[in-house]
């Protein structure tokens, strides 16, 4: 196992002898195995160890073991000593209301943590194998997939590293045999409280009954699956870069040339797959692209609106902002993601015709204003235009969507709320715009959106 070892980390670290690595070791046996292979071959290596307390005092002694007894129990001259990092977490003070499972929270607490560190290192690596890998292919089948969860776990994953993958528990169950390496038992590891558990104790037995060679035939078909994805995903860039319109604000994509693709549900999954929309979401999506304007899905962070030619998606957190703002004086614009300026002498300024900019008559505006959301009934005098006009005509002449409608603020004046000064970043009352007679002009810059 040794020679299969680094032939296989040479193959995905070509400069292993040079790397540094940070090994994620639990003191159970995948991970003793790993920090032994890394130990014997002389890599540049360190140990991270994560105590959750979800065991009670077997926790602590499993932190005990990997910080003190890990490393001397290899019996070997090497005159390499790794740094060891302890990190410990309260995981039941994190879950509790967190709406996720306890293996999900310690998921997320260990690789966060792992994350920190990152940058001081090559590569993390995690002891999983090729069992982990059959395991997490049925949880995936069992949660619902699609194609990429037939992948399994992905041996290298920057800056994250899976050395011990091709090899099954088998073989490193004899590998510790042969080694003579003692190591923690995780007790938790034999109840059917976890998913996994259930997978690992009940389900791969029955399945080893019809193919002794269970674990290996899977891990194959897992690298055949791996590379049909490739082909497959690089297919899906092509029509991303396609249908697919993105900045900051918003995602949008093409209806018409959606409708022209021969699987436009599949094409679909794919491009809101990033935004966590199910298939059977999408299938209602695609029965409505050639319905009215309007109608509205959503998935647990997200929603998507259905125009006339594009679907847009949003955050679910962007969809409103109910703070009003009160501005006593023209400085305090700068607290709100605006620039402000009075300009004495029209002469001195340049007007550019841009809709994140305001120009009034100073004379014309009287403080305290207020900022604050658009409400139906809404109307003003949009400037160049006459008379006035209700801001549901006027967004509906703007072509905007409901998600752009419910973004828009309001300048207001604070003792007339209903006098409306901009439309911010759209238009501003001809009430109030610079004319010959103008002494003072109040400049305003929309900056943050």
């Amino acid at each position: 196992m040794k020679v299969q070892f680094i032939t296989h980390l040479e193959s995905l670290v070509p400069n292993y002898k040079k790397a540094k690595f940070l090994l994620a070791v639990s003191g159970g046996i995948d991970s003793v195995v790993m920090t032994h292979l890394f130990y014997t071959h002389q890599l540049h290596f360190d140990i991270a160890h994560c105590n959750f307390h979800l065991r009670g005092e077997e926790s602590n002694q499993d932190m005990n073991f990997v910080q003190n007894e890990l490393i001397p129990g290899f019996h070997s001259t090497s005159e390499h000593k790794p740094s060891i990092f302890i990190k410990e977490f309260d995981t039941f003070a994190v879950q509790k209301d967190s709406g996720n499972s306890i293996e999900m929270v310690a998921r997320d607490l260990r690789y966060d943590w792992f994350r920190e560190m990152a940058d001081q290192y090559d590569f993390i690596c995690t002891a999983h194998h090729a069992n982990d890998n059959t395991e997490t292919l049925f949880l995936h089948l069992i949660r619902g997939t699609g194609y990429k969860g037939l992948n399994g776990i992905p041996e290298l994953n920057q800056p994250f590293l899976r050395p011990l993958l091709p090899f099954s528990s088998e073989q490193i169950l004899q590998y510790v045999k042969t080694n003579d390496l003692i190591y923690r038992f995780d007790s938790s590891n034999s109840s059917d409280q976890y998913h996994r558990n259930k997978i690992r104790n009940r389900v791969i037995p029955v399945l080893e009954e019809i193919n002794p060679s269970l674990i290996a035939t899977m891990n194959k078909n897992m690298a055949l699956f791996n590379k049909q994805y490739s082909f497959y995903e690089n297919q899906i860039q092509q029509l991303k870069d396609k249908l697919l319109v993105q900045n900051e604000l918003e995602t949008k994509i093409k209806i018409e040339e959606l409708l022209l693709e021969t699987n436009p549900e599949i094409i679909l999954f794919e491009l809101l797959s990033p935004f966590e929309f199910n298939f059977s979401t999408v299938e209602q999506i695609v029965k409505q692209l050639k319905g009215e304007s309007g109608k509205q899905f959503y998935s647990e962070h997200y929603m998507l609106i259905k125009d006339r030619s594009f679907l847009f998606v949003y955050p679910k957190n962007g969809l409103q902002n109910n703070d009003l703002i009160t501005i006593n004086e023209p400085k305090e614009f700068n607290l709100y993601g605006f620039e402000a300026q009075i300009v004495h002498n029209s002469k001195d300024l340049t007007f550019v015709k841009d809709p994140q900019i305001a120009y009034f008559d100073l004379s014309k505006v009287h403080f305290p204003l207020l900022i604050r959301n658009w409400k139906e009934g809404d109307s003003f005098y949009p400037f160049g235009m006459k008379g006035k006009r209700k801001l549901s005509d006027f967004f509906k002449d703007l072509k905007l969507n409901l998600f752009q409608k419910q973004q828009i603020s309001l300048l207001c004046e604070l003792n007339h709320p209903d006098q409306i000064l901009w439309v911010i970043g759209h238009r501003t009352n001809d009430k109030c715009k610079v004319d010959p007679k103008t002494e003072q002009i109040l400049v305003i810059k929309k900056i943050m959106n």
